[in-house]
């Protein structure tokens, strides 16, 4: 199987189906464009996961509070729903499996406010953890020239914390992706906790769909890595790294695989 050309594929897929609508009703339903394309996104998802995962869009509430709306929440079907209409649904932390952002185009000025809109919902969700760590990522569809200091900082500015979930994709445009590692994506399995950016031509949307996949279902991903990613990995692609912390040292993170 050749697995570059099938995210080649994917990717393309994903742009094509995103800008479809947009080409029919023009700029003048903004709204309505903004929710296809988080629909174009949750159709994706919902092709590689099982029926237990269910994706809809909503919020999240606890006896501390209730989130802001999230485009996408992915969540435990085999628990109960507090309430649920369509793909509108309002759950409990204890059934998140994913929260995920979608965005058009993420300026500069804007990339702060949405990584401390995703770390508040993370906090509150944390109030309440449960393990596994649920996913939290941001997809943006269109390329903008965010430099990968500028991203690695904001991430760290605002999820630095330990005492909060880590976010773990950054989606941006066809080739830039950033992905937060636990432990080094190489060599020994020593606490490493740094955000990597990498410059992968024309697939990155790619690499965020199979990396949920991957989150949710880390046994069977990793038992068959060979067909959900690229032979040659992404390390060989990284452009730059920061780690968690701001207090820590950077750890030796640009070796290639």
């Amino acid at each position: 199987m050749n697995t570059h050309a099938y995210f080649k594929s994917l990717a393309a897929e994903i742009t094509a189906v995103k800008d479809r609508v947009q080409i029919l009703i023009g700029g003048s339903h903004w709204p309505s464009v903004g929710a296809w394309k988080e629909s174009v996104l949750r159709s994706i998802l919902r092709r590689h996961l099982p029926p237990s995962m269910q994706i809809g869009t909503g919020f999240i509430m606890c006896k501390e509070g209730i989130s802001t709306q999230i485009d996408i929440l992915i969540y435990d079907d085999s628990a109960p729903i507090l309430f649920r209409d369509g793909d509108l649904v309002i759950v409990t932390p204890d059934v998140v499996r994913a929260v995920i952002e979608v965005k058009t185009r993420i300026q500069s000025s804007q990339l702060e406010k949405i990584v401390k809109k995703l770390n508040e919902i993370m906090l509150l969700v944390r109030l309440n953890p449960i393990h596994p760590a649920p996913f939290f990522g941001i997809y943006s569809y269109e390329e903008e020239p965010l430099g990968d200091a500028l991203i690695l900082e904001k991430l760290q500015k605002c999820n630095g914390d330990f005492g909060t979930y880590a976010i773990q994709c950054l989606s941006i445009g066809t080739s830039q992706f950033v992905r937060y590692w636990q432990f080094p994506p190489v060599g020994h399995a020593r606490r490493f906790s740094h955000w990597h950016c990498y410059k992968v031509d024309g697939i990155a949307q790619a690499y965020f769909v199979h990396n949920v996949v991957g989150h949710l279902f880390p046994e069977s991903v990793l038992a068959n890595s060979e067909l959900w990613y690229p032979i040659n990995g992404k390390e060989s692609s990284l452009v730059a790294c920061k780690p968690r912390n701001a207090g820590e040292e950077p750890q030796s993170c640009c070796t290639d695989s």
